[in-house]
C-alpha cells in the first residue's frame, strides 16, 4: 500500500473522531477544523517517522490534544494581552479626560478670579491652593481671622455666580468640586 492511500484510510477512519475530541476541548467549529487539519499535515510530514508508531490513533489524539492544549494557552494569552491593553487604555483616557476637566476648571476658576481684587485673590491663592489653615492665612498677609473668612466667604459667593453664569464648562461639576474641595475651614 503506497503513502497515500494508507493515508486516505487513516485519515478516513479517523477524522470524525479526532474533530469530536478537538471540539469537546475546544467548543468551536471554525478552531476544530483547523486543529484538524493541523493533525492530519503533522501526520503527512511524519509519514517517513511512522514505523516507530505502535499506536496510530493513540498518535493522533496525542497531536489533537497538544495543538488544542497550544491553542488554548495562546488564546488565554491572547486574552489577557487584550484585556491588558483595554484596561490600560481606560484608564489613560479617565485620566486625559480628568486632566482636562481639571484644565478647564482651573481655567474657569482663573478668569472668575480676575475680577475679584488682589487681596481675595491672594487669600484663595493661600486657603484654597497652598491649603493654609484660616489662622496662617491671616497672620502670612496680616489680617484679622474674621477678614480672612470674610473674603473666602465672599470669594466662594462669587465664583459660583460666575460659574453659573457660564453653563457651558460644566456647572454642577464644578459646583460639586467647589462645594465638597473649596468649602470654608
Amino acid at each position: 500500500m503506497d503513502d497515500e492511500h494508507a493515508f486516505r484510510v487513516i485519515y478516513d477512519k479517523n477524522f470524525d473522531r479526532i474533530a469530536k475530541f478537538t471540539y469537546k476541548m475546544c467548543k468551536s467549529d471554525t478552531v476544530t477544523e483547523e486543529i484538524v487539519q493541523d493533525v492530519f499535515c503533522k501526520l503527512w510530514l511524519n509519514r517517513n517517522a511512522l514505523a516507530h508508531v505502535n499506536n496510530i490513533e493513540a498518535y493522533l489524539f496525542s497531536i489533537a490534544r497538544n495543538k488544542t492544549i497550544d491553542f488554548l494557552r495562546r488564546l488565554a494569552i491572547e486574552s489577557s494581552i487584550i484585556y491588558e491593553l483595554s484596561s490600560q487604555q481606560y484608564e489613560t483616557q479617565n485620566v486625559i479626560d480628568e486632566k482636562l476637566n481639571a484644565d478647564s476648571l482651573i481655567a474657569l476658576i482663573n478668569n472668575a478670579l480676575k475680577g475679584l481684587s488682589i487681596q481675595k485673590r491672594q487669600i484663595f491663592e493661600l486657603s484654597k491652593i497652598q491649603g493654609l489653615s484660616h489662622d496662617d492665612v491671616a497672620e502670612k498677609m496680616q489680617l484679622s481671622k474674621s477678614t480672612v473668612k470674610n473674603h473666602l466667604s465672599e470669594t466662594l459667593k462669587h465664583l459660583k455666580k460666575y460659574i453659573l453664569q457660564h453653563p457651558e464648562n460644566g456647572t454642577l461639576f464644578c459646583l460639586y468640586l467647589i462645594k465638597t474641595f473649596w468649602s470654608e475651614k
